[in-house]
């Protein structure tokens, strides 16, 4: 297996009072430039409402500030509608590898009144050996996002809008690929 790292360069995320349905991709770059997969992240909604339960921006910032220190569980994060696919642009097929401890999915909100922790958390000790998945050649390989908590077991990084305005997601995918 060779160790691949894909990155989606930006996705623009909308925060409003009120929903909508749209749809918006962007295409990766992959390190090395000769992997032969395509990493996209496809909206099936780019606007999201913001819920500060009821604190002013800044105090919901605060709130979440304090649960990145680690004193605090940290809340979840946004409820998303996103899927990320993994499209294999050889003509042939490739082994990804999907799941396990070397695997691993980070989010980066950007944009004004954007917050992404890093809490102390605890994990357990054991290895999670790596799974892969083969994605015939021209085809992709989809895995749904529901929120926007990622790193290492998914479980690590935490994203969040602290105030309604355009934001852009960054998203960077750690793997290996097989041949």
């Amino acid at each position: 297996m060779k160790r691949a790292i894909l990155v989606l360069l930006a996705l623009g995320v909308i925060v409003t009072t009120s929903s909508a349905q749209n749809e918006k991709a962007q295409k990766s770059k992959a390190e090395p430039e000769t992997t032969p997969l395509e990493l996209e992240i496809v909206a099936k909604s780019t606007k999201y409402t913001l819920d500060t339960g009821g604190l002013s921006a800044a105090d919901y910032r605060k709130k979440l500030e304090e649960a990145g220190s680690g004193d605090v569980a940290p809340p979840a994060t946004p409820t998303v509608d996103l899927v990320i696919t993994i499209k294999n642009t050889s003509d042939k097929p490739v082994t990804v590898w999907t799941k396990g401890d070397p695997i691993v999915l980070e989010l980066m909100l950007k944009g004004e009144g954007t917050l992404n922790l890093t809490p102390p958390l605890a994990f357990t000790e054991e290895f999670r050996l790596p799974q892969g998945e083969e994605i015939a050649a021209g085809k992709t390989l989809e895995i749904p996002l529901k929120s926007l908590t990622s790193g290492f077991r998914g479980a690590a990084r935490f994203s969040y809008w602290t105030e309604p305005g355009e934001h852009t997601l960054v998203a960077k995918f750690v793997t290996a690929v097989s041949p």
